[in-house]
């Protein structure tokens, strides 16, 4: 398919390209049709939107983005996993989807000592992971970034509230360091971005 997606990324066609089988599980049952390599190949193709949902309530508000879009084509990349469902009275509301990414959950006192950073069927992974760390005393906060191109659009503001540049480690621009999983940024003195 990827011929087909870079064209209708040329030619600026609004094309859903609704990919499933998403998985970090490859092989606990068999082969998947989408191994998480392919996500740097189609995250690589100028003019794409490559949006990885990482529970029901993100994939209704990509759902709501995409019936927008008149000029991007969009890949969907959809989990076979069961993910669970996160609580959006608890946590950070899916609207961020649009943006691109958003915080997903954030230390109390929003000045978080670590950002765990992920996408799709990590997303839940993180927020386990947040729920541990915090009871243990370390201020985290998860960002869900379903997709890095929307977020690049966004304005300076916009991207210093979700990641600090202080505490970016991995130039979310930079396509050759992207990745298909979950990333973790910490506070330091200096920036490399």
């Amino acid at each position: 398919m990827r011929p087909a997606i870079r064209l209708s990324a040329l030619m600026e066609l609004p094309v859903v390209c609704v990919f499933t089988h998403d998985s970090i599980g490859v092989g606990e049952d068999g082969p998947t049709h989408q191994p998480i390599e392919q996500l740097a190949s189609l995250r690589a193709i100028p003019g794409l939107l490559t949006i990885r949902p990482g529970d029901a309530n993100e994939v209704v508000e990509a759902w709501r983005l995409v019936m927008t879009l008149r000029h991007e084509p969009v890949a969907l990349i959809l989990s076979r996993q069961a993910l669970p469902t996160l609580d959006r009275t608890k946590y950070g509301s899916a609207s961020g989807v649009a943006r691109g990414a958003y915080v997903l959950a954030d230390a109390v006192d929003g000045k978080p000592d670590v950002i765990l950073l992920a996408s799709g069927s990590e997303v839940s992974l993180c927020v386990q992971a947040h729920e541990r760390l915090t009871a243990e005393g370390l201020k985290t906060r998860v960002v869900s970034m379903p997709c890095w191109e929307l977020f690049e659009h966004q304005d300076r503001k916009y991207k210093e509230s979700v990641l600090p540049r202080r505490s970016r480690r991995v130039s979310p621009s930079s396509r050759r360091r992207r990745s298909a999983g979950a990333a973790t940024w910490a506070p330091t003195a200096t920036s490399s971005a």
